[in-house]
């Protein structure tokens, strides 16, 4: 199991099975030992690699909790005999006799994990993800809590809740993690962040609550207003105002639209304001004031099997010649450049290489061979970058490579070993896509980004 300060390798070798529950029972298998509280593991230090939870409710939720806290024991295999509250967030299934298949599973991703997580939550989930590829990292409806949801596993790892939900949006930004399901839409104060809202109605004209439905007429005579009740009379109907009988609607008298009436202010209309109280600040908050959050499933995007396997955050191509330099580098560096070429007359290519199916080429090669295929498809990648050239690697568009003193008619001659490897990336089952697109630009605009955007969407690929 990875631990803070140790090495994956160090513990490869031990296999820690353990029993965890309030009986001993008859163990299923030689390989385990019987534990009767969590806090025996933390005193022995042991790693283990897989427990099972014999546990009432309540008592396995907490210890549930304490395990994925503990370093020693936040990524292993949990099972439990019987589901409780928490365990389909914390735990990773239900016991039978053959987890062995599911435990070999585990042991040989674990083999593959080349990132240390220390004290960085981010890599910390991405490593949980990655040793439990059937988790997903789904939110817990508490509606007792101002966040009326919750990730239990980020909780166990002391993340507030309220803090979780951009925190997660940041890494699937980074292509780390990936929503996979919309669980809901859920509103807040705008004030003090509270889920806990009341709607209430209020007059348009004094914003009083005391507001009630109300059936009116309306005197064609005098044109006075009132509540129907006001205008009837033993044998009919007739104006309170102006004495007026009223015999027949639509000539005498008519039902007006507005059907609400405020007690405050007298006032009829049609419809109420709708406003949000706070039930703890106590705050009335506008409709189209209130902060909307959209709460999703999570898993392991492509980009996070890519850092947990690789041990750094290097980008997908993990470029080495000139080194990759960040995206926002990267955009000044090509904005400079523009500058320059536009004064001095220069010809620069700024090219795009990316792969349009890599999460259907893992799928359909499995994990572990997909990986192995695309490092050596990468390693040729490598080998055609020169020092000269400005590299960088974005999620929207894959690898980009900026050429300068280069024309884009001259890249295949220059770059046919990337032609090369498309043809093989082709017969790889990776579609690979390459563009072009040449500088100076004089319609360049102030967004670097939304440039590139435009300028590859509209270059034919080739």
């Amino acid at each position: 199991m990875l631990v803070k300060g140790k090495s994956n390798e160090e513990d490869l070798d031990q296999e820690v099975l353990l029993w965890l529950g309030q009986e001993q029972p008859k163990l299923p298998d030689s390989r385990f030992e019987y534990f009767s509280s969590s806090s025996e593991i933390f005193v022995e230090q042991l790693t283990p690699d897989l427990i099972v939870l014999s546990m009432q409710d309540e008592a396995q939720d907490e210890v549930l909790m304490t395990l994925r806290h503990h370093e020693l024991t936040s990524h292993c295999l949990i099972l439990v005999l019987q589901e409780s509250v928490l365990s389909p967030y914390l735990a990773n299934g239900i016991w039978n006799e053959d987890y062995d298949q599911q435990y070999q599973t585990y042991k040989s991703r674990r083999q593959q994990v080349k990132l240390r997580y220390f004290d960085d939550i981010a890599y910390k989930l991405l490593v949980y993800l990655w040793l439990h590829p059937e988790f997903t990292l789904t939110p817990h409806s508490v509606p007792s809590t101002r966040t009326l949801f919750n990730y239990p596993l980020l909780s166990s790892w002391e993340m507030a809740p309220e803090e979780s939900f951009s925190w997660l949006i940041s890494l699937q930004r980074k292509g780390w993690i990936e929503s996979s399901r919309l669980i809901n839409r859920v509103r807040f104060c705008d004030a003090c962040q509270s889920g806990h809202l009341n709607y209430i109605d209020t007059c348009p004209q004094c914003q009083s609550i005391e507001i009630e439905m109300q059936s009116s007429l309306h005197c064609f005579n005098c044109g006075h207003i009132g509540k129907q009740d006001s205008f009837k009379k033993q044998l009919g109907l007739s104006c309170p105002n102006c004495l007026q009988d009223l015999r027949h609607i639509g000539v005498d008298y008519d039902r007006p639209i507005e059907n609400q009436h405020c007690s405050s202010c007298d006032s009829l209309f049609i419809e109420a304001n709708v406003e949000a109280e706070c039930l703890h600040c106590k705050i009335h908050n506008k409709l189209s004031d209130l902060q909307v959050r959209n709460i999703y499933d999570y898993c392991l995007e492509t980009g996070g099997r890519r850092l947990v396997r690789q041990g750094k955050d290097q980008g997908l191509f993990a470029l080495v010649p000139g080194d990759a330099m960040t995206n926002t580098q990267f955009d000044w560096l090509i904005n400079w450049q523009n500058q320059l070429a536009i004064r001095h007359g220069h010809d620069h290519t700024i090219v795009s290489l990316q792969m349009l199916n890599l999460n259907e080429f893992l799928t359909q090669e499995g994990e572990a061979k997909g990986f192995a295929h695309l490092d050596a498809l990468l390693e040729r990648i490598r080998s055609t970058i020169r020092t000269t050239d400005a590299c960088t690697y974005s999620t929207e568009h894959g690898l980009l490579l900026f050429l300068p003193f280069t024309e884009v008619d001259q890249i295949k001659v220059i770059y046919s070993k990337i032609f090369e490897l498309k043809s093989r990336l082709t017969a790889s089952n990776i579609e690979v896509k390459v563009r072009a697109i040449a500088l100076p630009d004089k319609n360049w605009g102030d967004d670097v980004q939304a440039w590139l955007t435009d300028k590859l969407a509209s270059a034919e690929p080739l």
